[in-house]
Parts: C-alpha cells; sequence; structure tokens
C-alpha cells in the first residue's frame, strides 16, 4: 500500500472516531432534551386537569378579597418572581 494511501486510511479512522465522539456528545444532549420535554408533558398533564379547578378557586378568591386587592396581589407576586428570576441568573 502506498504512503499516500496509508495517510488517507489513517485520516478516515480519525475522523471516524471523531464522528463516534459526537455522536457520543449529541446522544446525551438529546437525553437532556428527552428528560425536559418529558418534565414539561407532566406539566401540562398536571395543569390541562386542574385548570377548572384553578379557575373556580381564582374567581372565588377574587370575588372573596375584591378585584382590586386580588390585582395588587398579582403584581406583588409578579414582581417577587421576577426579583427571584433576577437573583437566580446572578448566582449562576
Amino acid at each position: 500500500m502506498s504512503a499516500h494511501l496509508e495517510r488517507l486510511a489513517a485520516h478516515r479512522r480519525q475522523l471516524q472516531l471523531r464522528c463516534a465522539v459526537q455522536r457520543g456528545e449529541i446522544a446525551g444532549i438529546q437525553a437532556g432534551i428527552d428528560a425536559g420535554a418529558a418534565r414539561a408533558d407532566r406539566v401540562i398533564a398536571v395543569a390541562q386537569r386542574f385548570t377548572p379547578l384553578l379557575l373556580v378557586t381564582g374567581a372565588v378568591f377574587v370575588l372573596a378579597i375584591g378585584p382590586g386587592r386580588a390585582l395588587g396581589l398579582v403584581r406583588q407576586g409578579l414582581l417577587a418572581a421576577t426579583i427571584a428570576n433576577r437573583a437566580a441568573r446572578l448566582i449562576r
């Protein structure tokens, strides 16, 4: 076998090894995506089951405390969530 063909064969083996490593990395990324999608699917399924209950509970809550006060609580909750989100980003 000529030296040129040996170099080509060695290069091919190198490329095949690199492809195998990349396939493994992609499989790991895919597993992470699948796990995240499975969690999202579970959350959506729970939300679909409880949506009517949450709507009724929310309506009773708003009627009990009044719409102005309920809106104030929603604003405070959104503000707290925003602050927590920004704090989590700073920690990372």
